[in-house]
């Protein structure tokens, strides 16, 4: 028994990778499977009361033409879904005023990009080209740079303080300090404003709320919800700027979080083991880089390490 536990468990470390792989594109059809059960069945009802209202308008309005309220419908539609407002009902909302520009920006440049506005000229779409290739690379260093900055603070050294003064082991004191750390972010930026979104817009529901803080953080984007759209045009500009601040102070909490959560012992483990068995293949040699823009390299010694990284030697000795 133990020798068959010994060949599988070599197997799966040296087939790791690939398991992965095929899992990945098993969760990928997974996911698809199931969206396409529960959606398809709604997706269809909503069909057939449409089809239901479009027949009822004809028949109490013989005098209108089907073809010709299809093509209304369709115009209706498609400046509807490049965030023009054709309806008199929404014809004092505005999508290129400063705050609404504002908010376009920084939803393109963070890859949120929720749809609901789009350029509508040539020379808008040249622009938004341009200026993404400019701007998604320069926002991904800022976030990182930030990211870094705040690591020490955030991670290194309260991980170090519970060694210090609370006793603990260095994968205890970071486990317990990323458990601590993941909480609050969860309160804060998905919680409390889930909550807040449920309060301010009166047809949305808190599961509807907290959905939308996640398609928010996770940059996915979705179009179907956007806080705003129903209220009046100042209310809108003033959820557009404060969604704006909460998409670029939130991903930056994030990529703390997640920068903190993969220093953890337990995720590296589980990266050597997923790596396969290259990463056991001797280092390559290092050699001492010239400096950058002026700056000396800093050597990898034992005082520029941070404490919460050093090995806990404490552990190892006893």
């Amino acid at each position: 028994m133990a020798i068959f536990a010994d060949k599988a468990m070599t197997f799966l470390r040296f087939n790791a990778f690939t398991i992965m792989m095929i899992a990945y594109g098993l969760f990928i059809v997974l996911g698809a499977v199931v969206l396409m059960i529960l959606e398809q069945p709604e997706e269809n009802l909503l069909v057939k009361e449409v089809r239901e209202l479009k027949a009822r308008f004809l028949a109490d309005n013989p005098c209108v033409d089907e073809s010709s309220l299809d093509r209304l419908l369709i115009n209706e539609l498609s400046a509807s879904k490049r965030g023009v407002a054709t309806l008199e009902s929404a014809s004092n909302e505005c999508n290129f005023d400063f705050t609404s520009s504002l908010f376009f920006v920084i939803t393109f440049l963070t890859t949120t990009g929720y749809g609901t506005t789009v350029p509508l000229s040539d020379e808008g779409r040249v622009f938004c080209v341009v200026y993404c290739l400019v701007g998604i690379p320069f926002t991904l260093l800022l976030l990182s740079s930030l990211t870094h900055a705040l690591l020490p603070w955030v991670t290194h050294t309260p991980i170090h303080n519970l060694q210090v003064f609370w006793g603990l082991s260095r994968n205890h004191a970071a486990l317990l300090h990323c458990s601590v750390l993941a909480f609050c972010t969860a309160t804060l930026f998905f919680l409390l404003p889930a909550g807040a979104l449920c309060l301010l817009e009166n047809d949305w529901s808190y599961l509807e709320s907290l959905y939308f803080c996640f398609i928010s953080l996770s940059t996915t984007g979705l179009v179907d919800y956007l806080p705003g759209r129903t209220q009046s045009r100042a209310a809108r500009q003033w959820l557009e700027f404060a969604t704006s601040c909460y998409l670029m102070v939130g991903l930056i909490v994030l990529l703390v979080v997640m920068e903190s959560c993969w220093e953890l012992p337990q995720v590296q483990a589980i990266l050597r083991f997923f790596a396969g068995p290259w990463q056991d293949s001797p280092a390559t040699p290092t050699t001492e880089l010239p400096p950058v823009f002026g700056l000396t390299p800093i050597a990898a010694t034992k005082e520029n390490i941070p404490p919460s990284l050093r090995p806990d030697l404490t552990t190892s000795t006893s």
